[in-house]
């Protein structure tokens, strides 16, 4: 019936919710905005009460359309709306996407998300008829595209496909069989199911000359959730009003506004990043607190406070117990010749904060602390207690922010998890300083013997 942007979400809602639907919505692009505008149409086919009976979803990483066509047919267990959702779908993938496919595969690990960098890497090569060893030897031969042969010779170079492919040995990921079943779907689509039935699909990249997509382009609605990614003023204007439809839609939501020159304060900081952008709108939002407007101060203030030099990037990802990330980061820092015993240093101050603001949860001090506090409660009702307490460190010349953020991270870990991780890190310096062993090794067994938990599994030596 249709092809939509992003932006014109709102309409394609209200007509659901006035009862004019299509059996097939298709929504493509940016991982972030896909999942939001899942989440919202999703709700608007089945009431929320409803999902857990009338709700199915399948992940579109072990996907099989034999599968998702039974439970198209599979009328629903209660008389209302069913929908069968395939997150990530694959079906839309073809030759002509190979090479984005390869350059997503790049920015995931650029972005430390190794997984997802995992995945389009190994889909890409299921396509191209490669093995991990193929791309470990450089045996570009069995590409036939001159362009995707030339973007893979550069990126080896560059040195992060090694790095990769490391991953997906550690993780037993495997070139997936590649298997084209978008024709069998199509003609179940074409076929047609159960009309209490509605089937929604989610991908990030698609070949628009398949015949899967023209058929659901005819019959259902697509949305366009893509955001580019150039340089080009074309691209940075579409970049910045996807952002700002964003925005207003989860300030709306909260009730609140962006004072003029917000948006921009926010854009300058941040850039196009759709995860990265929301993560700090969020923060933003939480520092007001009650107060309806944002101001530019305000995002000037909360953003310069909370930016983190690369290396501390590496302790907020132990504070948010990340193993992938920690690892990802001890590896780039001691690449680029940061000391190991300043990313020893950097990992122990971490846990020490963990350590201090357990203490003052359980201490005299607590009365009225919670996990889900708000900011503006936190600054109203625990600052104060704080503030009388001896400067330390957690509490030495912090932003009240960082602060909150330590607290709320501490229930990651329980307080023997921490005096354990604790103990590891001091004997990790002693080995450091005197056993002569592989630094990166001795790190790396710190990082996840913190993640382990477990005191006897401190103890363990390095091999």
């Amino acid at each position: 019936m249709s092809e939509l942007s992003y932006k014109a979400l709102p309409e394609l809602l209200a007509e659901i919710k006035a009862g004019t639907i299509c059996p097939v919505y298709l929504l493509y692009g940016d991982e972030f905005l896909c999942r939001s505008a899942f989440k919202s149409v999703l709700d608007a086919l089945v009431p929320p009460h409803h999902q857990d009976l009338n709700y199915e979803a399948i992940d579109g990483a072990g996907e099989n359309v034999y599968e998702i066509i039974q439970h198209l047919n599979t009328f629903p267990l209660i008389p209302s709306a069913k929908v069968i959702a395939v997150r990530g779908t694959r079906v839309f993938y073809s030759a002509v996407v190979m090479e984005d496919l390869l350059g997503k595969s790049k920015e995931a690990f650029e972005t430390q998300d190794l997984k997802e960098s995992a995945r389009c890497l190994l889909y890409m090569l299921s396509m191209a008829g490669m093995s991990l060893d193929d791309v470990r030897e450089g045996n570009w031969k069995g590409v036939s595209d001159k362009q995707l042969r030339e973007r893979f010779e550069q990126d080896d170079n560059s040195g992060w496909l090694e790095q990769v492919i490391a991953y997906c040995v550690e993780e037993k990921m495997a070139v997936p069989v590649y298997q084209d079943d978008a024709d069998v779907l199509n003609d179940a689509i074409i076929a047609g199911y159960p009309e209490t039935n509605y089937l929604v699909l989610t991908t990030d990249l698609v070949d628009k000359r398949r015949r899967l997509y023209k058929t659901i382009k005819k019959i259902g609605v697509v949305v366009d959730c893509s955001v580019p990614k150039g340089d080009r003023k074309a691209d940075k204007d579409r970049q910045q009003a996807a952002l700002k439809t964003h925005m207003k839609k989860i300030l709306k939501k909260v009730g609140k506004r962006m004072a003029p020159g917000g948006f921009e304060s926010l854009y300058e900081k941040i850039g196009s990043d759709m995860r990265s952008f929301d993560s700090e709108l969020e923060k933003v939002v939480t520092f007001v607190g009650d107060r309806d407007e944002i101001l530019p101060t305000d995002v000037e203030t909360i953003s310069k406070r909370t930016r983190q030099d690369p290396i501390y990037e590496m302790s907020n990802a132990v504070a948010k117990r990340d193993t992938h990330k920690a690892l990802f980061f001890l590896d780039s820092l001691l690449r680029s010749s940061i000391h190991p015993l300043q990313v020893l240093a950097v990992v122990t101050n971490q846990i020490r904060k963990l350590i201090l603001a357990k203490d003052f949860i359980h201490s005299e001090y607590d009365n009225g602390w919670r996990k889900d506090l708000s900011y503006a409660a936190f600054q109203k009702m625990i600052l104060p207690k704080i503030e009388e307490r001896e400067p330390d460190s957690l509490t030495g010349n912090t932003h009240p922010y960082a602060i909150y953020m330590t607290l709320k991270q501490s229930h990651n870990y329980t307080p023997e998890e921490l005096m354990g991780a604790m103990e590891l890190l001091l004997d990790t310096d002693i080995r450091l300083k005197s056993s002569g062993q592989n630094a990166k090794m001795v790190l790396e067994h710190a990082v996840l013997g913190i993640y382990g938990g477990r005191r006897e599994n401190f103890s363990q030596k390095p091999r």
